[in-house]
């Protein structure tokens, strides 16, 4: 898969095993970002690749600033290098999140290649150039757009992620078939027990879908400056979600909760049949961790944190809704929406 972007057309590759891992020993003038806990995982297979050239990450929100960024720059310059490093980053969203920004400033610029590990960072964030890191007490409040130079995604990384970790990914999944219209819903919903599974096959065909559906979205607006937006759909909830539960709820899983309050707002305005809600909620149900569903997660506190989101114009609340033909942004929540909403989901979904 080829994605075009104004600073360079990249490419994103796609494996059941570790062959990739040979090309990328080929790479000359290599330094290496690893996510720690992908390390312990995956020492046998790791090993032959690294060397002393490596900085192990934490992956962790406290971990995703501007600090460790620095702490890896600090060491690319003592070693020393040049612009001609070739950063290789292993693990997940939060691992490439600080990569990408550093690779963005180091240099004004040098290149980095993505090995993402989480089925969130596979079938998502691992393209689009877009880096996000937490400052002070705010969540993705810096960053730069910087695409990696080639992605390398494999399904054999999947197998030993925890089962909230790895539904998170599905989350995502089910965004990019909502938006992509009904008969990809319905498709990636005839695949949920192959995906509950764990099926390879399944698994990526799904992430090249979810992938070749945001690459549509990325190569009109690589930018995020209009129609990009549309990304962030059930974003607005779900971030606020996992702020609400400290981070218990992981992003895809909020994410999924958030498609689950957009809708019903959707379904109050007209915009969407009830009957086809009824059919994304049994759908979304199949892929939501019951266990990380709980009423002080869904509290009205969800409304305190979205008024702290970037997003926030003051008096309304900016969302992207569904309807029947479309998917949009809306400017005009307003708060006793969103209150509706949260307490219907709360009702139908936290039930003991």
């Amino acid at each position: 898969m080829i994605i075009h972007s104004i600073f360079r057309d990249y490419s994103a590759s796609f494996y059941s095993d570790f062959t990739f891992l040979n090309e990328i020993k080929a790479i000359p003038n290599k330094y290496f970002v690893v996510d720690k806990k992908v390390y312990d995982l995956y020492r046998e297979e790791l090993d032959p690749l690294l060397d002393s050239l490596v900085y192990f990450v934490d992956a962790n929100e406290e971990s995703k600033t501007e600090v460790t960024a620095f702490k890896i720059i600090d060491q690319l310059i003592k070693l020393p290098t040049k612009r001609n490093t070739n950063l290789i980053v292993i693990g997940g969203g939060i691992v490439q999140d600080i990569s990408c920004f550093l690779s963005s400033i180091l240099y004004r610029g040098i290149s980095w290649f993505f090995v993402p590990t989480t089925l969130l960072a596979q079938t998502d964030s691992c393209i689009g150039s877009k880096s996000s890191i937490n400052y002070l007490d705010y969540k993705n409040l810096i960053g730069t757009f910087y695409p990696p130079s080639k992605i390398f995604i494999s399904s054999a990384f999947l197998g030993t992620l925890s089962q909230k970790d790895y539904l998170s990914g599905v989350g995502e999944m089910m965004k990019c078939a909502l938006m992509d219209g009904k008969n990809a819903f319905n498709e990636t919903s005839s695949h949920i027990d192959g995906l509950l599974n764990r099926d390879h096959s399944t698994v990526l065909f799904e992430i090249k879908k979810a992938l070749s559906f945001k690459k549509k979205v990325i190569e009109i607006d690589e930018f995020d400056k209009n129609y990009r937006n549309i990304m962030n759909y059930g974003h607005t909830f779900g971030h606020a979600i996992e702020s609400t539960s400290h981070f218990q709820v992981p992003h895809g899983q909020a994410i999924a909760i958030g498609l689950l309050i957009a809708n019903e707002i959707s379904v109050k305005r007209g915009l969407l049949k009830t009957d086809y809600n009824k059919e994304i909620r049994l759908a979304v149900a199949r892929i939501l961790s019951k266990e990380l569903l709980k009423n002080e997660y869904l509290s009205n506190n969800v409304i305190e944190k979205m008024k702290k989101d970037k997003k926030f114009l003051g008096t309304f609340h900016s969302c992207i809704l569904l309807s029947d033909t479309e998917i949009k942004k809306y400017n005009d929540v307003t708060d006793s929406e969103v209150a509706d909403s949260l307490e219907k989901i709360r009702n139908d979904f936290c039930e003991d």
